[in-house]
């Protein structure tokens, strides 16, 4: 997800998940509240689109979706 972010030039995001992967050996329940809590409200990881030059990145964005669903889900297990 991270590369993806990164790609369609959403570094910060990027980075974000970049951390969070490497502090989830450490707190693997304090590491999934703090990503799901990324999922609420207004400019949250549900809202990001990919883009380069302007352009939606259809084939990331479909990516993405699935990977954000999947780290939702995998935090509420």
């Amino acid at each position: 997800m991270a590369e993806l972010l990164h790609l369609g030039g959403i570094d910060d995001w990027a980075q974000a998940m970049y951390v969070l992967g490497r502090e989830l050996s450490h707190d693997p329940e304090a590491t999934a509240a703090k990503i799901v809590s990324m999922y609420g409200g207004m400019g949250s990881l549900n809202d990001l689109v990919l883009y380069k030059a302007g352009q939606p990145l259809e084939k990331e964005n479909g990516e993405l979706d699935i990977l954000r669903s999947t780290l939702y889900g995998l935090c509420h297990v």
